[in-house]
């Protein structure tokens, strides 16, 4: 619906680039280098999957269009928003604005890479949707125009064999409320799992739980402290679940494993709880 085609990657604001930077490295990512936003004075890694990925965002100035990441950091770091994926930003605009579901005007922006073959600039338009319609985060429609120029071989080999994200998950008291405007953006419904809800998008789910059952996963994790409802974390798919632990445990981070899922919690990833799986089984990791 509204040209969304799924999750095209996740972006956790920090406020330390470098230091977040090594955090990830030590979980066993590789990123992408430093990048900066020319237009919107934002800089970044990205960590690269096939399909989608995660975005480490630092502000270096105060800008209009990255005014939401300035006030988010003022409480706290972690998952800020989800960017969805969308083949025509403006024509998704147009849609939302219909449906009142927009957040404002199409914004293009890019960055220079720098390449093997010489410098280029990634180029994208995005377009926010109104925060009113995802509880607990921010979204917005990201188109890419220069896929070959931000999808590189080199970035999609990671030492703890992720692949791609398994889910966002989101925590909030009142999970059917906040799954069901989830569910309107993207045209689907709302699953019900027992106490917890489920949001399909075309890629990575949406998982909408009370913070008991991410207790479960996450023990006391500092992210389900936070005002709710927010985005608290998301899954990563590994090729081979012991690879990844040995590399998390070289890491030396505290590491939490069980029910065939590794999770670190968000105190040493800036903010996001993140984990780990070969096969992200809610009924097993999440019990409703």
């Amino acid at each position: 619906m509204y040209r969304i085609d799924g999750i095209d990657h996740l972006v956790i604001a920090v406020r330390d680039l470098d230091r977040a930077r090594e955090a990830y490295a030590k979980l066993g990512f590789t990123l992408t280098a430093r990048g900066r936003h020319t237009e919107l004075k934002s800089a970044n890694h990205t960590i690269m999957f096939a399909d989608d990925y995660v975005e480490l965002l630092a502000i270096e100035e105060p800008n209009p269009a990255t005014a939401a990441w300035s006030e988010f950091l003022k409480t706290r770091e972690g998952l800020a928003a989800a960017a969805l994926k969308t083949a025509d930003a403006r024509a998704a605009q147009a849609e939302l604005a219909a449906a009142g579901l927009s957040g404002g005007e199409a914004v293009d922006f890019g960055r220079p890479v720098d390449l093997p073959e010489g410098r280029r600039d990634a180029r994208f338009t995005i377009t926010q949707v109104a925060p009113a319609a995802t509880p607990g985060g921010r979204m917005f429609l990201c188109q890419h125009h220069t896929r070959d120029v931000v999808w590189r071989p080199e970035y999609l080999t990671h030492e703890n064999g992720a692949t791609a994200l398994a889910a966002l998950i989101v925590a909030a008291d009142d999970p059917e409320a906040v799954a069901g405007p989830y569910a309107t953006l993207f045209g689907t419904h709302v699953e019900p799992r027992g106490a917890i809800r489920v949001v399909q998008t075309g890629a990575a789910p949406i998982v909408v739980a009370p913070p008991a059952a991410l207790t479960h996963l996450w023990a006391d994790d500092p992210v389900l402290s936070a005002p709710r409802p927010c985005l608290a974390g998301f899954a990563v798919k590994v090729k081979d679940f012991y690879a990844a632990q040995q590399v998390l445990q070289r890491s030396k981070l505290p590491t939490i494993a069980g029910e065939g899922v590794l999770r670190v919690a968000s105190r040493h990833t800036h903010g996001a709880a993140v984990a780990f799986a070969e096969n992200f089984d809610l009924a097993r990791v999440l019990p409703g």
